[in-house]
């Protein structure tokens, strides 16, 4: 129980926003977690490549699976029992309740994975292997794990003594050309952050029918500190002076209809 406790106290520090990394010290001694965070400005607008997915119903084309659909990427390993279950079981839930159009693909990092651990892995966490159309749950060979994560700046090491992955907690959002637009870290995304960052990586691409989620995305900007969507201060002064000159035209013109009244 007491180990237990440890490999999820020590998953948590490694889902904490980009400011948070540096050294953590456990029982598993001292780790520099600072050595695989993502630089983002080195990778944001970058294309991600083409890789074969092995999956429980054979191979697939990553980039015929997104086709032309924003997406959210979150790398894994298949036999972690801390952060990566409930980062993937939350990202599950949550994308029920968003439009069926949005793709989510989930892939090991591991080459010792395989199908059984995969299919382990979805039982726990999903309770079921039969998916919804719009996951993608997978294995990558060796080669395209190792550019498919350098792609987007996805650093990771294992510790052989305790068995664990030093990972970065995170879920890329790819635009529908497959080009990498935001990291939401945490394994507990809000919807709503999850639900924004699909409408930003479809910015480039705007069209009539995303035009109510572009204007509420331009409510919104991206707090990199916290790593999710604050309302925008500036909407929020310009709502205030905004409530101000309708009240001080209400006053006016109540005022004057009074003096019009005494007058008569």
């Amino acid at each position: 129980m007491r180990a237990l406790f440890l490999l999820l106290l020590f998953g948590l520090v490694l889902s904490r926003e980009p400011y948070e990394y540096g050294r953590y010290t456990s029982y598993y001694g001292e780790q520099d977690v600072s050595v695989v965070k993502i630089q983002e400005d080195l990778f944001i607008g970058k294309q991600v490549p083409e890789a074969k997915v092995k999956t429980l119903q054979g191979e697939k084309s990553l980039k015929e699976f997104i086709a032309n659909r924003p997406t959210a990427l979150l790398f894994a390993y298949f036999t972690c029992d801390t952060v990566c279950p409930i980062t993937a079981e939350n990202l599950f839930k949550t994308s029920k309740k968003l439009p069926k159009e949005y793709r989510y693909v989930l892939l090991s990092f591991d080459e010792r994975d395989s199908l059984e651990s995969m299919k382990n892995f979805m039982l726990k966490n999903f309770h079921t292997t039969d998916l919804p159309q719009n996951w993608l749950v997978g294995l990558l060979s060796k080669e395209d794990a190792r550019k498919l994560t350098q792609s987007v700046g996805y650093k990771f090491y294992y510790i052989d003594r305790d068995k664990i992955f030093i990972h970065p907690n995170v879920t890329i959002f790819l635009s529908p050309d497959g080009k990498v637009m935001r990291y939401l870290y945490g394994p507990f995304l809000r919807e709503k952050d999850v639900s924004l960052a699909f409408i930003d990586a479809q910015r480039e691409r705007p069209s009539i029918n995303r035009i109510v989620d572009l204007a509420i995305l331009a409510c919104y900007r991206y707090d990199h500190a916290r790593s999710r969507y604050v309302i925008e201060p500036t909407l929020i002064f310009a709502l205030i002076g905004l409530l101000g000159l309708l009240s001080t035209l209400s006053v006016a013109y109540f005022y004057n209809r009074y003096r019009k009244e005494v007058h008569l």
